[in-house]
């Protein structure tokens, strides 16, 4: 009797051993064997588990080993909400974050697009609303003028910067956002320097956008401003090369002829004056540099040779010329189309 103890108790043993390591190996070793960067995983409405994890672009170290942890644990689907899935995490890790229904806020940069299109983009591939509803909502009169944006002017509003958001953030709440961080901007003092350049403080931003599209220095920046201030005041078209590809070619290197003759309103070269909105999210720095601008006679601008980053600047249309000559001739030379 006794030997039949010992073997039974034995065998339980065994079987707990077995047991016991086969739960570690289920739950407790690395389940996500590679994931995106960003720990975000999106799902905007109820999802089965495997379809969740295909369009995070998760990679599992054992798909049986996985599917066997998600039944037992009983998750069959997932609701919606913005999960953090890590590489290196365990089933248990995992099966824990989907359970928690989710992290309520992330945080966002915005300062690295440069329309209202790019950045309804951005908003809607990271929040719970799509991309749709964020542009309709960017143009919707009625809510704009409640929150006392002006609907010609939305992207004047825009403030570049990195953002803590909840991820189920309406327009509204977005755009409230906004005009809070424009209305710190706009103190008194920035206002008075505004109208001492007998300029609004929309006019300002548009300005500021050409001059950040211009440079990459931005010591430079101040410069830059005074020179397009002397063309506004001298009635001289801007001829700003970035304003003529203005959401046609981003990133482009050069300007063509073609460029040149387009009807666009942003066509800086065909219109006088600025055109009628930003073409970027110009930061403070950039603003600052127009209200501040520097006096000087200059009227020409050429990008340096070389890639600098850097211009050379002169009231001279001869000299110009030649600065000009001498940065195509680099374009051409370098392969830069």
């Amino acid at each position: 009797m006794k030997r039949k103890i010992l073997i039974f108790g034995s065998i339980l043993i065994a079987v707990l051993i077995v047991a016991a390591f086969a739960y570690y190996r289920i739950f407790h070793t690395v389940a996500i064997q590679s994931a995106p960067p960003d720990c975000n995983c999106s799902v905007k409405n109820v999802q089965a588990v495997e379809t969740v994890l295909m369009n995070c672009n998760i990679e599992l170290s054992s798909a049986t080993a996985w599917t066997l942890a998600a039944r037992l644990k009983r998750l069959k689907a997932i609701k919606p909400g913005r999960y953090c899935l890590k590489q290196g995490m365990n089933a248990n890790e995992m099966i824990r974050e989907f359970r928690s229904g989710g992290r309520p806020t992330l945080t966002l940069r915005i300062d690295d697009v440069t329309s209202l299109n790019e950045l309804a983009s951005k908003l809607g591939a990271h929040l719970l609303n799509d991309s749709v509803y964020f542009m309709r909502e960017f143009s919707n009169d009625s809510l704009l003028n409640s929150l006392g944006i002006n609907p010609s002017y939305v992207s004047c509003f825009i403030r570049p910067n990195t953002y803590d958001f909840y991820w189920n953030m309406t327009a509204e709440t977005f755009l409230q956002r906004m005009k809070k961080e424009y209305d710190r901007v706009w103190t008194s003092t920035r206002i008075e320097q505004a109208q001492q350049l007998s300029m609004s403080p929309f006019e300002v931003v548009i300005l500021a956008s050409i001059v950040k599209a211009e440079t990459s220095e931005k010591e430079e920046a101040p410069r830059i401003a005074g020179l397009y201030i002397n063309r506004l005041r001298k009635g001289i078209p801007l001829q700003s090369d970035p304003t003529t590809i203005f959401g046609k070619r981003t990133g482009a290197k050069r300007v063509y002829a073609s460029d040149l003759e387009s009807d666009s309103p942003y066509n800086t070269y065909k219109i006088q004056g600025l055109p009628p909105g930003p073409i970027n999210f110009p930061e403070d720095i950039y603003i600052d540099a127009v209200l501040q601008a520097e006096r000087n006679t200059y009227i020409y601008m050429c990008a340096e040779p070389g890639g600098t980053g850097r211009h050379r600047f002169t009231a001279s249309y001869t000299e110009h010329e030649n600065n000009r000559r001498a940065y195509i001739n680099w374009l051409n030379k370098a392969g830069i189309r």
